[in-house]
């Protein structure tokens, strides 16, 4: 007598049934398992642009460079990039031309806009120098600054110290990364680690991208001076003319002052240490454009300089409206 065949196939709703499952499963873990891939991978990078400027400066170091003669970043950054591979440079007032995105959310989940990153005292830093923007060969892109006043003198018979640092990578774990060497103690920067692909936010309580060397953060506020009786005044590092330094500050977002607010400002100068001096145009017009200079330290003069010609070396300086 012949058995009985048993059938062991799956029926078709079985099989949709427990694909169903798996996507469903899928569609909660994958996210998740995503997220923790990409914090790995951009901590990897975070890491490796830390050593690699850490690295270019070393070799500064091994040839005599860091002696601690560099009064502004733009100083520094002349010599820096002798040593690290840069695809693009740009300067406070063109910051956000090498940076991937106009804008990012910053540590208080605000939205910064990356054109006002110009001085230190945007990335939370105690130094009031101009921001360089970069953007490395092999495509990342950094806003630096450098402060002299934390800057060491080291040659190349110096010991240097070098320190590792924790990263996260994934899952709510951490990494201990090669990092860096005290030869950068000059010098922060703010990076994005992945080209602008998102979720382009500084750390906060879940996975970022903009990390930084090591502390700067992005701050809202004034990218100068906060001056009393004044507002928040700021100096373009451009010699133009009277209508190029008018449209400079308008393009910046800011204005050109009027004759007796830069002379006011001029006279409010020496309470303020790191004010610039020099020739400044305001706003007023005569036949040739009104300048002021400002005459640093005691700030004796504040007036017309009537026989400047019209493109001797001057500065610019705006305020914020």
């Amino acid at each position: 007598m012949t058995d009985k065949l048993e059938n062991n196939a799956f029926t078709l709703a079985e099989v949709l049934i427990t694909l169903g499952v798996i996507g469903v499963v899928a569609a909660i873990t994958m996210p998740t398992v995503i997220a923790n891939i990409n914090e790995r991978v951009n901590s990897e990078r975070h890491a490796n642009i830390a050593m690699k400027v850490t690295q270019a400066m070393e070799q500064m170091r091994a040839h005599g460079l860091l002696n601690n003669s560099y009064g502004t970043t733009e100083a520094f950054v002349d010599e820096l990039q002798k040593y690290l591979k840069i695809a693009k440079r740009c300067d406070s007032s063109h910051i956000a031309e090498c940076w991937p995105t106009e804008k990012v959310i910053d540590s208080n989940g605000d939205e910064f806009e990356i054109s006002k990153a110009k001085t230190g005292k945007n990335l939370s830093l105690s130094t009031s120098t101009n921001n360089v923007g970069l953007v490395l060969a092999d495509g990342a892109s950094m806003i630096l600054n450098y402060n002299p006043s934390d800057a060491l003198t080291l040659d190349v018979g110096d010991g240097v110290t070098a320190y590792k640092k924790l990263l996260p990578i994934g899952g709510g774990k951490e990494k201990e990364f090669a990092y860096s060497t005290n030869v950068t103690n000059s010098i922060d920067f703010i990076t994005d680690v992945n080209g602008g692909k998102g979720p382009n936010k500084e750390k906060s309580d879940k996975y970022y991208d903009i990390r930084n060397l090591r502390g700067a953060r992005f701050v809202k506020g004034c990218a100068g001076i906060e001056m009393d009786g004044i507002g928040c005044i700021v100096i373009l590092n451009i010699n133009v003319s009277q209508d190029n330094a008018i449209k400079a500050c308008s393009d910046a977002g800011m204005e050109l002052p009027d004759k007796s607010t830069l002379v006011n400002i001029c006279q409010k100068g020496k309470l303020y240490s790191d004010f610039l001096y020099g020739y400044f145009w305001s706003s007023t017009r005569n036949n040739r454009g009104t300048y002021i200079y400002f005459d640093r330290p005691d700030y004796t003069y504040c007036g017309d300089i009537a026989t400047l010609a019209v493109y001797e070396e001057h500065k610019v300086l705006c305020i914020a409206k």
